[in-house]
């Protein structure tokens, strides 16, 4: 007697059915996917999942002044090493284009099992020293460009991507809300440096080696033995079957794409033009307000309170959009947050003509809002949208659209100042207006891939 035929293998692109068997310590819910429910993060890794995050977050936080604070020392840069204000952007511009680039090899690497995250962070904590150390110890623009752009940018990569990855892991029921607090530790880690470099003279520029000492010492302990959970990784005290089926604001997605199959898809590319135009609207209004107001008539103290609410804003901003997101929706919340950055920028010139540091201040809270949102609603967007297979390319393809718009906002905010020596700071914060209004449509297009599968005739 011949035996029954055995069932078809499942066509790539099609949804894969509940009912297959699962691997031994796996569950499977309605879309086919696997969840590896077992031993908990304490039997893995030796702590519990919460201090495993919190040291991610730490260690973001650690380096986020790479980002948030050269801005505000561009001033200083100018005064102590006799560079225009457009050379002295030239190496933010390339620590942008590293440290957003590095998003997708990381990411990759992460996947295939040959760049664990606690060495990444590690490894990325000197580099990121060097590059605070470079800012005193050299007057060369070339010298600083390499160091503060290629090594910073690369040690910031390290550990940011590595980091945020660590708390989304260890939190898969609710990748949203708790790799926010990632995001938003990488803005508030910052915010007291910034005031304090907007309070200081040239000759403070001698104390960045020792900040850079500092920073590697909190950041390599953070990152020390800090792990991952194995592939599918699910908490054992929660069943990830009624996760899945549970009322959800933001359904999952209805298939796991490929990182080719989400770009063909039109999704991918809208997303990445969002994270690039809204990344050109928050490094431009990092690279050019602290010149508008060290141009203005503002008292002690006005530059630094501005500032420090920009970033502030930026990291509070984050989280809130997280938990507002899963009430109202991640793309009304993106639309709406992108659309009050952007309207900020237009104000802000005026408001620093006038002097008004109370304006400044009102203002500077949606701009950092604008500016910061954007990166975590567009992470768990790509989620929602591709499935979770190859989330951590597809996130890395997301993220990376960030190297274009340090280009787009802090190059281009350098040849305006080039152009127009006057009111180049000005126009850079119209430029930077423009770009997030065009960032806030593309989001409002945006629209979850439906895959259509027919019945050949």
């Amino acid at each position: 007697m011949n035996s029954p035929p055995s069932a078809p293998s499942a066509l790539t692109g099609h949804l894969a059915s509940p009912y297959a068997p699962a691997a031994a310590g796996e569950l499977a819910d309605w879309t086919g996917r696997r969840y590896a429910v077992g031993r908990s993060a304490r039997d893995l890794a030796g702590r519990d999942r919460f201090a495993l995050a919190a040291r991610a977050v730490a260690a973001v936080a650690g380096v986020g002044v790479l980002q948030f604070g050269y801005g505000a020392a561009v001033p200083l840069l100018v005064a102590a090493h006799g560079w225009s204000p457009a050379a002295a952007l030239l190496p933010f511009a390339l620590w942008t284009l590293v440290q957003g680039a590095t998003a997708l090899p990381l990411a990759r690497l992460r996947e295939r099992g040959l760049l664990a995250p606690g060495p990444a962070v590690v490894a990325g904590a000197p580099l990121c020293a060097a590059a605070l150390a470079v800012c005193e110890l050299s007057g060369h623009l070339g010298v600083v460009a390499m160091g503060y752009g290629l090594l910073g940018g690369l040690g910031a990569g390290l550990v940011y991507h590595s980091a945020v990855h660590v708390v989304a892991a260890w939190y898969p029921e609710r990748p949203a809300t708790h790799a926010v607090p990632a995001g938003a530790g990488f803005a508030l880690g910052a915010v007291p440096l910034v005031a304090g470099i907007a309070l200081a003279e040239p000759a403070h520029l001698a104390a960045a080696p020792w900040v850079g000492a500092a920073l590697a010492l909190l950041v390599a302990g953070a990152g020390w033995r800090l792990s991952a959970p194995p592939p599918r990784w699910w908490p054992p005290e929660s069943d990830p079957r009624a996760w899945a089926l549970r009322r959800r604001r933001e359904p999952l997605a209805c298939v796991d794409l490929s990182p080719a199959q989400a770009w063909r898809s039109g999704a991918l590319p809208g997303l990445h033009a969002v994270v690039a135009l809204a990344g050109a609207m928050a490094l431009a209004d990092l690279a050019v307000l602290p010149l508008l107001l060290a141009r203005a008539d503002l008292p002690p103290g006005g530059a630094a309170a501005v500032l420090a609410a920009l970033v502030a804003a930026s990291g509070l901003g984050r989280a809130a959009a997280g938990r507002w997101a899963e009430r109202v929706g991640r793309r009304r919340i993106l639309v709406a947050a992108l659309t009050a950055g952007a309207a900020a920028q237009f104000a802000l010139p005026a408001a620093a003509a006038l002097g008004s540091v109370a304006g400044l201040v009102l203002l500077a809270v949606p701009a950092g809002i604008g500016g910061g949102c954007c990166y975590p609603l567009t992470r768990t967007l790509a989620l929602d949208y591709f499935g979770s297979r190859d989330s951590a390319e597809i996130q890395g393809l997301v993220y990376s659209a960030k190297a274009a718009g340090g280009l787009l906002g802090v190059g281009g905010a350098a040849a305006l100042l080039v152009w127009l020596p006057g009111a180049g700071a000005a126009a850079a914060l119209l430029g930077a207006g423009a770009a997030g209004l065009a960032a806030a449509v593309t989001a409002a297009r945006l629209r979850r891939p439906v895959p259509i599968r027919t019945i050949p005739l």
